[in-house]
């Protein structure tokens, strides 16, 4: 079984043009899927089929590092063949949630935005190992960088 990180570095090799930050969106739609950003209420984003074409909806009043990482989350529902109909708030991107799905969705998305090879090039190639600068190489949230440096084995 091909783990959630293993899938997102196989669509990162396939749609990823190795510019920074990562082009979520593009990669979403070159993988077909078809992207709305627009106002939500009560939820950050969802992955559903309509008319047939895998469909990813996002919030558009939140922050942008949020609608990156829910874009990411959203493809990786997609990508890893969950069921649709998935409506994700904010509970489901927290590291607290122990659900199989969210929790594989949310590795697929870290993978994506902030991939294993670049993250360990900028910390021992290039010697950034502040957060801060790591998350806006990254445009995401310092927490999420943070999460992502502690799963990576390169922070306790």
């Amino acid at each position: 079984m091909t783990t959630p990180s293993a899938k997102a570095k196989e669509v990162l090799q396939k749609y990823w043009d190795l510019t920074l930050p990562v082009n979520v969106g593009s990669i979403a739609k070159q993988a077909g899927a078809h992207l709305i950003l627009e106002p939500l209420e009560g939820f950050s984003g969802s992955f559903e089929y309509l008319n047939g074409k895998p469909t990813i909806r996002v919030s558009s009043t939140e922050a942008l590092v949020r609608q990156r990482f829910t874009i990411a989350h959203e493809l990786g529902h997609f990508v890893l063949g969950h069921p649709d109909s998935y409506r994700d708030g904010p509970d489901n991107f927290s590291s607290q949630n122990l659900d199989p799905i969210e929790v594989a969705a949310n590795r697929f998305a870290a993978e994506i935005l902030m991939p294993e090879q670049l993250i360990k090039y900028f910390v021992f190639k290039q010697g950034v190992t502040a957060i801060s600068k790591l998350a806006k190489s990254a445009d995401v949230s310092e927490v999420a960088m943070g999460y992502r440096l502690r799963n990576l084995g390169l922070i306790s």
